[in-house]
């Protein structure tokens, strides 16, 4: 029997994937060869697959879990609980596991097992292949005596309850994420109440601060101030605190702030009023889970610190596809009409133009530069007849202008305008529907919104179909997924998110999300196709912060991949809109997106760019897809 072998996924995705690696304590070789020890593992992976986060689709690829097959002399039934604690194992086991070697107030913790964690890492690690892991584990093969804790970056538990792998998750919550207990003892219900001692603990999941604007779960709290802290308090102090009175009542699975927490009472709060880090057999709570997305995340998608390079006064910018020409950026300032084309790795280089681009050609500047003629709120590009194109709408006057790059991506051209008063959208985004182009133009005052064709560039839009989507969208962004489109809205005053799929004659909505699911302060987002896989990005022109998410099939939802090194505030905020000059709140104005880069031996790889406009730069971010 080998040494080495994989429950869950191979050898070859260790380098850049998640793995756990999961050892045998207690099994003998008769039973390892048995496949006791196999077996088990498969009842392991079987519950991690259906437990969230483990379970989206879009992080299925990375995971990985490994068996280390290490035999024992004796089977673990022989371990129990040894008082007073010896200093080494007589059970003769791998790695000299014991019950009770922890103690509090002077009482053996009778259920806390662990042993040998050096030996453990080094067991993983000495195989070939297995150096990356960072993840242990370590299946007690006890039915007796339940136990389990994770010591020194290894997860320990036994067999005793039938819900063992579910513990074994619990664990690995602490192993992996850094995710505290959440009940409120340490060896037992028994324990005296207690009050947490202060100061905010490092962990994600658990925090003595209450205020909403700062707890670092406020991201995705669901609750306002009212509201939170979400139990009641009690002088003197006590273990279970009821939950506050409410009308409505405050929702089962509300993220607020619960008292009871990292074996303490009181003084210290968890986010949600159940957790598996607070009863292993509960799901994860909304932190946790998205501690552990974030944490598997970063090996989908990795984003490193971008640099920041000047780039003029601008309303608009965007990336385009240049041919067998380096991909390109295109700048437009709507109070002056003018715009400049740039080759997108010129950036980095230090020859500018007088309005801050790069230009094509150091010889000749002008070349790339001219005017669109001032106002136009959306530049939205299309495909027509192999050749780009952008629409265009002002969202005051309701004009519309179609407009069409060059041969040598250097000149952009007007081919069809409407009169004034055709339309009134604050959003338009277009895209590809039945081999067509369309476009989808939003009201945010209205809530209308309504589905066009582009049958000519020389011709007015043909309308499809309308519908309301209720007014205060603030985003509005095109998907493709596969070969079907969807549209995602977000809603700036509750964080709500919602998608859309379209076909020729409707739109069917697919998820809709709870208010407070995403931050309440997110300016823009955009679409950053990776690996031909839907992911959004977003930012926050207030605070800076920025984020990935990936875009589940059938655009059944959308999950937190990995965070963006922080890029500074200032991409058209609320100041810079003046009398609506650009999209409502500047939320979805272009400005955000990918674009690829040459890079010296490898090709084009893919960047995040974002233009500032309080700095007046481009940031270029580098992004990998694994």
């Amino acid at each position: 029997m080998k040494v080495v072998d994989f429950a869950l996924g191979d050898a070859s995705r260790v380098a850049h994937g998640w793995t756990i690696a999961v050892l045998p304590e207690g099994y003998t070789q008769v039973e390892l060869d048995a496949g006791l020890f196999d077996a088990d593992v498969a009842k392991f992976v079987k519950r991690l697959l259906v437990t969230s986060p483990f379970n989206d689709a879009g992080l299925r690829p990375l995971l990985n879990v490994v068996k280390v097959r290490k035999a024992s002399a004796h089977t673990g039934n022989t371990i129990h609980l040894i008082t007073p604690t010896p200093t080494t194992s007589p059970f003769g086991t791998m790695f000299g596991a014991m019950f009770g070697r922890d103690t509090f107030q002077g009482h053996q913790i009778e259920r806390i097992i662990f042993g040998d964690d050096a030996a453990v890492k080094k067991a993983v690690h000495d195989e070939p292949g297995l150096g990356p892991v960072n993840h242990f584990l370590v299946l007690i093969n006890n039915t007796q005596t339940d136990g389990g804790c994770m010591s020194n970056e290894v997860g320990w538990f036994t067999k005793f309850r039938a819900s063992w792998p579910d513990v074994a998750i619990h664990e690995l919550g602490h192993q992996a994420f850094r995710l505290a207990d959440e009940y409120p003892y340490r060896n037992d219900f028994s324990d005296p109440v207690s009050t947490h001692p202060g100061g905010d603990p490092t962990v994600p999941n658990v925090t003595t601060v209450t205020d909403v604007a700062t707890m670092k779960w406020a991201e995705v709290l669901t609750l306002p101030q009212s509201q939170v802290p979400t139990t009641v308090r009690a002088t003197p102090c006590v273990r279970n605190h009821p939950v506050i009175a409410a009308n409505p009542p405050i929702p089962a699975d509300a993220v607020g702030a619960y008292e009871g927490a990292q074996y303490h009472d009181c003084g210290v709060f968890r986010p949600s009023l159940q957790c598996r880090m607070r009863e292993s057999t509960r799901p994860f709570c909304r932190v946790c889970e998205m501690t552990a997305h974030i944490d598997i995340g970063h090996y989908l998608v990795d984003v490193r610190a971008g640099s920041e390079y000047g780039a003029g006064a601008w309303t608009h910018v965007q990336s385009l596809a240049a041919g067998a020409n380096p991909e390109r950026m295109l700048s437009y300032n709507a109070a002056t009409g003018a715009y400049a084309i740039s080759a997108a790795a010129t950036y980095r280089f230090p020859i500018r133009r007088p309005d801050g681009t790069p230009p094509i050609d150091s010889h000749d500047p002008a070349v790339g530069t001219g005017s669109l003629g001032a106002g136009w709120t959306w530049l939205a590009p299309f495909d027509f007849g192999g050749t780009l194109h952008y629409f265009g709408h002002q969202f005051g006057s309701g004009m519309q202008g179609i407009f069409a790059m060059d041969a040598t991506f250097t000149s952009v051209s007007l081919t069809h305008a409407t009169p004034p008063g055709h339309a009134s959208h604050t959003h338009v985004v277009t895209l590809n529907l039945g081999g067509a182009p369309h476009y989808v133009g939003y009201n945010s005052l209205t809530g209308d919104a309504g589905l066009f064709r582009l049958d000519s560039d020389t011709a007015d839009p043909v309308p499809v179909s309308t519908m309301q989507w209720g007014a205060g969208h603030t985003a509005v962004v095109a998907i493709m997924i596969g070969s079907e489109p969807y549209v995602m809205t977000y809603r700036m005053s509750t964080g709500e998110l919602m998608i859309r799929h379209l076909t020729s004659s409707s739109f069917t909505m697919t998820f809709a999300s709870p208010s407070g699911f995403w931050k309440r302060n997110i300016t823009h987002v955009a679409l950053l196709d990776l690996a031909d896989r839907p992911y959004l990005v977003r930012y926050s022109s207030f605070d800076g912060s920025a984020a990935v998410h990936h875009v589940r099939d059938g655009g059944t939802g959308v999950d937190l991949v990995c965070r963006v090194p922080p890029l500074g505030p200032g991409a058209l905020s609320i100041p810079d809109l003046g009398s609506a000059a650009l999209s409502i709140l500047g939320a979805g104005a272009p400005v955000m997106g990918r674009v690829q880069l040459p890079e010296p031996n490898s090709g084009r790889s893919p960047w995040l760019y974002i233009y500032n406009a309080l700095k007046q730069t481009l940031n270029l971010t580098p992004v990998e897809a694994r």
